[in-house]
């Protein structure tokens, strides 16, 4: 028998207990409330990796390899149109990705450390993801435009910021705090801490949320 001490925190189970335990614990919900755990398709898709793996560093840095494999073709073709060579030109493309990848990363484990102080519950992102997921692919479309074809008058910069902020802000608002209370569960702590309430402003899916969360913690 399992017993909490204070903090909620179990004794006497190994850390790969808790990580079998919290999966499961998860998998016995409905299929409503597990969805607000487990998030869409794409958190589902990081949070199969060990949370060490997940962490929201980790993943903010795979967004960053993703545009950076996206922008391969158009900045060889940029670069090689002004009479860079096939090399200096990856080269350049190779100095940019390093530092996407890295920018990236950077704010993903600054919204971890944000998460962790202010605690908030993650932001549900069921009715806005068919309008956030193209984001990117017009910002790339953008991009390329912009360098390619600079007499259509079209900012570079847009499709920079098209392209790299969709990533950081669904870590920030949707992944980090989903990956925070999972962590804590795996640790054998509670997914939050503290009294939850709703208040008046919170949507019903909030307090959905907020339900499951407190089944969990009961079991």
């Amino acid at each position: 028998m399992l017993k909490n001490d204070g903090n909620g925190h179990r004794s006497g189970e190994s850390d790969e207990g808790f990580v079998e335990e919290w999966r499961e614990r998860i998998a016995a919900l409905p299929d409503e409330q597990r969805e607000m755990f487990e998030g869409g398709t794409l958190s589902q898709f990081f949070l199969r990796w060990p949370l060490t793996l997940s962490h929201p560093t980790f993943v903010g840095a795979f967004y960053g390899l993703l545009i950076s494999l996206a922008l391969l073709a158009p900045t060889l073709m940029d670069q090689t149109s002004i009479g860079e060579s096939l090399g200096n030109s990856f080269r350049t493309w190779s100095i940019t990705a390093l530092t996407i990848i890295l920018i990236c990363g950077i704010l993903g484990g600054f919204s971890a450390i944000i998460i962790a102080i202010t605690k908030r519950i993650p932001l549900r992102l069921d009715r806005k993801r068919k309008f956030i997921f193209p984001i990117p692919f017009i910002g790339l479309i953008l991009f390329t435009a912009s360098i390619l074809e600079p007499t259509l008058g079209i900012p570079e910069q847009l499709g920079w910021v098209l392209m790299l902020a969709p990533g950081p802000l669904y870590v920030h608002l949707s992944y980090a705090p989903r990956w925070r209370m999972l962590d804590r569960m795996a640790r054998g702590l509670k997914p939050m801490e503290g009294p939850m309430e709703v208040g008046k402003k919170r949507e019903s899916e909030d307090q959905d949320l907020l339900d499951a969360i407190d089944e969990i913690s009961e079991e």
